[in-house]
């Protein structure tokens, strides 16, 4: 992923950005996006920045060859791939106009079709591939279950892929050494996927709330005007964070009795947000043997001192909130957020599309996850498992041009569409101050990912929803359940070794 500490937009980008089809593009070539770069306190400075060009060969030409995507129909995610019409929206209309411009640039014709869910873009996989049909050149699926498909030999190796550059910026390269299976890899993902930056988690803190207990004259309570100094000193810890928040309570309702009609200073959503702590206390789980195969690597110190503060923090603190283990209990969170009741929330970024966010009256800002201590190097953003990655299935004769195809999407995506995402959807519209833009950044370009939870219904057993489960219902056993679960990671381990050499994947 790219960094996006200076990407603001100009007025001409998004003049670009709202243009008919083909715009300002130059079909013969890329399309040159250009923006200022911005200092913390959000002036604008020269010089002008350029985005990366790929290198596709000038004037490649497939003759109107005809390339169709297969997607989920998720009316829960931004559109990866295609959109039907121009609407004056920024980002609906960069992704229409870089599908007239990758079709004209390179004489191809997409189609996007989109499958109601993931069990019947499974099916239509499975299908095409039992009888060797070439219906879709490119599938675009939820990465947690795509991954599956490889173990069946049904994707080519990417890495074999002309035309497809994956050592640019526009594709993950963290998420490609984690996906890769003896030197090859069969699934990507990067700026193509939006849903990959919208899944990001981030902690929200309300600025009305904070200002509140920083007039309170308390000195405990000072740092919570430094909020961004202590992330860029990288004192921004989850010790600080707890420390920050875990006092604060207050029984607004006056019942006597803890509630979410309460003021807290965290809230916190006790099911798939717990996931955030392997990629933010950097935990990895999965390592390489001497021959490249994944491995159980995991600290298991480390892992169970980071459970004991989660488990610490949600059921034995009371500044802290439990709202639940269901995923419909992160819009309740963030309901409550925009009430002035919750001083700090760990929730996904595309909260910040929602419409208790748009309309809350109180400013917010955004900072990274904390990190486990001031020992470690970066901050690091973990991504729900459900976002968007991409594959070229094997029965497809013109895998080369799907390559190209893929590649003019991506590097599109990463110049015009992304920054369009960013700088207006979260950024501008949403994110009054130029330092949250900067966490933002922090946020996007921190995202780390185990291959644990790339194979996770494979060769990952399920190894980290155990742990989430713990939390989910407040048990202790830490040990014993890695224990248990340990057993299954080195069964899994073992047969998909085996199913993967005996794949005749020549």
């Amino acid at each position: 992923m790219k960094s996006f500490i200076c990407i603001l937009m100009s007025i001409v980008m998004f003049l670009s950005f709202t243009a008919c089809a083909g715009g300002s593009d130059d079909v013969t070539g890329n399309p040159t996006s250009t923006s200022p770069s911005s200092d913390n306190n959000g002036d604008t400075t020269d010089p002008v920045i350029e985005y990366e060009q790929d290198e596709l060969p000038e004037g490649l030409d497939f003759g109107g060859l005809k390339v169709t995507i297969i997607s989920e129909g998720d009316k829960h995610k931004v559109n990866d791939i295609c959109t039907d019409e121009l609407n004056s929206d920024v980002v609906n209309d960069s992704i229409y106009n870089r599908e007239r411009y990758v079709e004209e640039r390179l004489g191809v014709e997409i189609e996007n079709v989109k499958v109601k869910d993931g069990d019947d873009l499974e099916d239509e996989l499975i299908k095409q591939h039992s009888s060797d049909d070439d219906t879709f050149q490119i599938a675009a699926y939820s990465t947690f279950a795509f991954t599956r498909l490889i173990f069946d030999g049904y994707f080519h190796d990417l890495y074999g892929v002309n035309y497809l550059d994956l050592e640019k910026p526009w594709w993950s390269g963290s998420f490609n050494a984690e996906a890769e299976l003896d030197d090859q890899l069969f699934v990507t993902t990067g700026s193509l996927s939006l849903s990959l930056t919208r899944y990001l988690y981030a902690i929200f803190y309300n600025k009305d709330l904070a200002q509140d207990y920083i007039d309170s004259g308390n000195a405990k309570y000072a740092d919570l005007a430094n909020l961004y100094t202590l992330v860029e000193d990288g004192k921004w810890t989850f010790d600080k964070f707890y420390e920050l928040g875990s006092d604060i309570y207050s029984d607004l309702n006056g019942d006597t009795t803890r509630d979410k009609e309460d003021i807290y200073g965290i809230g916190f959503q006790s099911g798939i947000s717990v996931d955030t702590f392997w990629s933010s206390f950097d935990i990895d789980i999965y390592g390489r043997t001497d021959d490249g195969w994944l491995e159980l690597v995991v600290d298991t110190g480390k892992l169970y001192t980071s459970m004991e503060k989660l488990n610490k923090m949600i059921y034995d603190t009371t500044g802290c909130f439990n709202f639940g283990s269901g995923d419909s209990e992160l819009e309740t969170l963030a309901e409550s957020f925009a009430d002035n009741t919750i001083l700090f929330m760990n929730n996904k970024l595309v909260s910040i599309e929602s419409t208790t966010l748009r309309n809350m009256q109180s400013d917010y800002g955004i900072l990274p996850f904390p990190k486990y201590d001031e020992k470690q190097e970066g901050y690091y953003s973990f991504a729900h498992d459900s976002y968007a990655s991409f594959a070229i299935p094997r029965t497809n004769r013109e895998y080369n041009a799907a390559g190209a195809v893929l590649e003019a999407l991506a590097s599109y995506t990463y110049r015009e569409t992304e920054p369009a995402y960013l700088d207006t959807a979260l950024k501008g519209r949403y994110m009054s101050d130029p330092q949250s833009r900067r966490m933002l950044d922090l946020v996007v370009d921190g995202f780390k990912v185990d291959a644990s939870w790339i194979y996770l219904e494979t060769i990952g057993a399920y190894y980290p929803h155990a742990f989430r489960q713990l939390i989910c219902d407040n048990d202790q056993s830490y040990a014993a359940t890695h224990e248990s679960h340990k057993k299954a990671v080195e069964r899994n381990l073992k047969i998909y070794r085996i199913a993967f050499n005996a794949l005749n994947l020549d």
